[in-house]
């Protein structure tokens, strides 16, 4: 679009160019004239060959019209010529012309022209201040004279755009989300309730996780205007620009109301202040401060939502994190296994799938990845069907599409010798066998020899389940997983080599941690040494520092030593151990150069996997388990013991959709109900005269239903004079006092209540008997409580996360509330009142607090009577 306008500009201009050179051709009086040379013009003067002579003074030239014609430059024919001469030669060529014998000769001095002097001086301004703008408009994509307008985009519902059925793998998320588009369709409910819609929703999680999705979804749902823009379009280098982009953006949203706003990576405006190079008065921190009054000052933003995205948001303002601006913060993280499966199944829509395509089976293979990186892999499974003509994506093409993603594509030109693919045959033999006979870690899934990116080979381990901790021996399992190549290159060759660099990388960063964070050293104690790696440009440095002494480093440096080398002496010791398997497995791999699960079981047989022992010396010794005592079990295995089903544990989220989709079936009932029968009057009570108000909406519903038949009995009928008589009510506003209706109420009605034997009228058995309204259980009257025919719900913990006991504060509470109603006792008489009584109901003399006074009581004095003291504290 912009190339587009950029050309249209272009040929404009090239058209008033061609224009004016038209122009000036055309007014042109001496187009007409050959130019000569000054001596040729001289030698015509000379001979007299001149018939008419104009001297143009100022433009210091001479044009003559000739008697004879003659030839200039091979031309023939020429009557007109015309010629320049120098400045000072004027009084020469005048003479010339005056001694020529020409019939008449004239001199012209050109005027200069007011307009035409204003318009050189201008025009050449114009021009270099035209391109100054054009190159500043260019620079900001904005207007000439807007470089501060909002660049955020509206996206309406009539846009292709996702809903929240796109969305798998973030159920949590979703559902919190939903809150937002409910509440903007019906706000009434939480209303209610005295509820407030979060202003603010900041999507915060790793990169690839969908909260970009997420936004989108909700601008499919909501129904409302949603206008998204990017936190990098606030930051410009012309200083007010990015406050004033914040403040025409929520303009626009205010006129727009209700209406979302989504600032997608909102920590390139929202990063903490006095952080920036430029202290305090950059561009990016001014930006904030209008932000952060936009989203939460003196102003007013009733209707406007703001939804933000980050992948920091540990350098977000506080100002900006706080209760009133972002309300709620919604983590999305990598999905689960189950969260795998349903986005696998959501992008494998519309692709032929094999029959041996096993998502289910690809989730469990795939764990860490994000919903990006499983889009990735169904994407490349059908780039690769497509590339050898297929026309089912199989199983095959999805492990292929996995190790693409995960590794790169294949090196297949890459040319290998012999040795160096002998020597990483043993290497992943190695990581394959040292994990195989070990128990605290994942067996081996897939085992190459492959070139594959930077690597040439992998072995890699599937996870059962998602884990959230690992345990000293787990992660000891994996220095020992990790040491297996480098331990395989020394059994085999006696030789290490630089395959083993990335190996040794992941086992020191694994060990470190174990050290320093995960306090898992007897000698170190349970302490956490070091800060992390800070942010450069937070001003909190960017190298870290370490908290501790020399003494502490050197013996954190001894013990990451002696955790390397246990794991290397031991991943050594099982594959000398296990050295025939080894050769099997290194043979295997270059023949086939890509082994499975099934293989390795087959050549992995009659192993059987051992615990990896001591981690630290003497580490059972410093907090021993109790041997003689073991860990209770949980519910689902006593239930597994029992031989009965899983107690099914509590979910919000679950309970969340179920109570959402029974308001929109109620709605959707609602809605079909009105849609059929017409709005009837609501019955009121029978007692209810003009004064009363109308006590029910026309659109609310009793107990009896909307169109319930009036009941009959004394006094019903319409209101008449001063209120006498009920009857049907309906909206709006009462009838004043005194009212009466002339011909009412009419004598020769037969239906009517009045009769002393009323007719029934036909259409009563259309409606049914039904009972009157009562008050307050529809409509716009608030319900109380307490009222004994309202059903009282309220969210409420599962049993499992309430006490079973109860605290002091509830028991003396429930204490202090009677079982029942308290007794109704008689109003006592002026006189009973003026005696109190006693705790046995006899009267008992008056004392100085029961007089009326506007004192503070004073404090009793200790000499005074106790026992009357005891018995005023008795009575309280």
């Amino acid at each position: 679009m912009k190339n587009k306008r950029i050309l249209q500009i272009g040929l404009g201009a090239a058209v008033v160019l061609v224009l004016l050179f038209v122009f000036t051709l055309l007014t042109d009086d001496t187009r007409g004239y050959q130019r000569v040379d000054t001596s040729v013009a001289m030698q015509q003067l000379a001979d007299a060959n001149v018939e008419e002579a104009q001297i143009d003074d100022r433009e210091q030239r001479v044009r003559l019209d000739l008697r004879e014609p003659i030839t200039v430059e091979e031309r023939e024919g020429v009557e007109q010529i015309i010629t320049q001469y120098p400045a000072r030669t004027a009084p020469q060529v005048f003479d010339a012309v005056q001694n020529s014998g020409a019939e008449s000769y004239t001199t012209e001095v050109t005027q200069d022209s007011f307009l035409m002097s204003m318009l050189g001086f201008l025009l050449p301004m114009l021009i270099l201040f035209g391109l100054l703008f054009f190159f500043l408009t260019r620079m900001q994509s904005g207007g000439m004279f807007g470089m501060g307008s909002s660049k955020a985009k509206e996206l309406t519902k009539d846009m292709p755009t996702n809903t929240f059925a796109d969305v798998a793998g973030a159920d949590e998320a979703v559902d919190e989300l939903h809150e937002i588009k409910d509440f903007l369709e019906d706000p009434t409910r939480y209303q209610e309730l005295g509820a407030k819609i979060p202003r603010g929703v900041l999507l915060y999680g790793p990169p690839g996780t969908g909260k970009t999705l997420l936004a989108r979804a909700v601008a499919g749902e909501a129904g409302v205007p949603f206008y998204s823009i990017s936190g990098s379009d606030f930051v410009e280098m012309f200083v007010g620009v990015g406050a004033s982009r914040v403040r025409d953006l929520f303009k626009q949203a205010k006129e727009n109301s209700p209406c979302i706003i989504f600032v997608d990576e909102i920590d390139a405006v929202g990063r903490q202040r006095g952080s920036g190079m430029g202290g305090g008065h950059d561009e990016r921190e001014q930006t904030l401060n209008q932000l952060l009054v936009e989203m939460d000052g003196f102003g007013d933003r009733e209707g406007v939502i703001l939804m933000a995205a980050t992948n920091r948001p540990d350098i977000l303002d506080p100002a900006l994190l706080r209760p009133g601006r972002f309300d709620r913060q919604i983590p999305v993280t990598n999905p689960d296994l189950a969260g795998r499966a349903q986005i696998l199944k959501v992008h494998a829509q519309g692709k032929p799938m094999g029959p041996d395509a096993d998502l289910d089976a690809l989730a469990k293979r795939t764990a860490g990845m994000s919903g990006a990186d499983l889009a990735n892999v169904v994407n490349e499974a059908a780039l690769l069907t497509a590339r050898i003509g297929g026309n089912v994506i199989t199983a095959d093409a999805l492990e292929e599409a996995t190790d693409r993603v995960i590794g790169g594509p294949r090196r297949s030109s890459k040319i290998i010798s012999e040795k160096e693919k002998k020597v990483t045959a043993y290497h992943e033999g190695g990581h394959t066998l040292a994990a195989w006979a070990l128990k605290d870690i994942e067996r081996v899934y897939k085992v190459t020899i492959l070139a594959r990116g930077r690597t040439g080979g992998h072995a890699m381990t599937a996870q059962e389940d998602d884990k959230g901790m690992y345990n000293r021996d787990e992660l000891f399992a994996r220095l020992v997983f990790a040491m297996g190549g480098r331990a395989a290159e020394e059994l085999v060759f006696g030789e290490p080599t630089t395959g083993a660099s990335a190996d040794i990388e992941q086992a020191t960063k694994i060990a470190r941690a174990m050290l320093t964070e995960y306090g898992m050293s007897p000698t170190l104690g349970t302490v956490k040494y070091g800060e992390e790696q800070g942010d450069p440009f937070s001003g909190r440095g960017g190298g870290g520092s370490s908290d501790y002494s020399p003494a502490v480093a050197a013996e954190i440096d001894k013990e990451l030593r002696y955790l390397l080398d246990s794991a290397h002496r031991q991943a050594y010791q099982v594959l000398r151990e296990y050295r025939d398997h080894l050769d099997r497995l290194a043979e295997k791999l270059l023949e086939k150069e890509t082994l499975r699960r099934p293989d390795l079981e087959a050549l992995f047989e009659g192993i059987e996997p051992r615990t990896a022992g001591d981690v630290f010396p003497d580490e059972d010794s410093h907090f021993p388990r109790q041997a003689d005592r073991e860990p209770v079990k949980t519910p689902v295995e006593l239930a597994i013991e029992r031989g009965e089903e899983p107690p099914k544990k509590f979910s919000l989220l679950e309970a969340s959709q179920a109570a959402r989709a029974k308001r929109q079936a109620e709605l959707a009932a609602q809605q079909a109900q009105d849609g059929l029968t017409p709005v009837a009057p609501v019955q009121g009570p029978a007692e209810s005269g003009p004064d009363s108000g109308s006590g029910e909406q026309a659109g609310g519903q009793g107990q009896a239903g909307r169109h319930a038949a009036p009941e009959s009995g004394s006094g019903a009928g319409f209101p008449g004079p001063q209120g006498t008589g009920g009857g049907p009510r309906y909206g709006g506003t009462p009838p004043p006092p005194g009212w009466t209706a002339p011909g009412w109420p009419p004598a020769d009605n037969p239906y009517s209540r009045g009769n002393a034997e009323p007719v029934e009228h036909p259409g009563v058995k259309n409606y049914g008997s039904g009972e009157p309204v009562e008050q307050g259980t529809a409509g716009s009257t608030p319900v109380s409580a307490s009222a004994p025919d309202t059903e009282i719900i309220g969210f409420r913990l599962p049993e499992s996360e309430r006490p079973d006991h109860r605290g002091r504060d509830e028991a003396s509470a429930s204490e202090s509330k009677p079982d029942s109603e308290p007794e109704q006792r008689p109003e006592p008489s002026p006189e009973q009142a003026a005696e109190p009584e006693g705790l046995d109901g006899q009267a008992r003399p008056p004392r100085p607090s029961d007089a009326d006074t506007n004192q503070i009581p004073r404090v009793p004095d200790p000499e005074e009577n106790t026992e009357d003291t005891q018995e005023g504290r008795d009575e309280r």
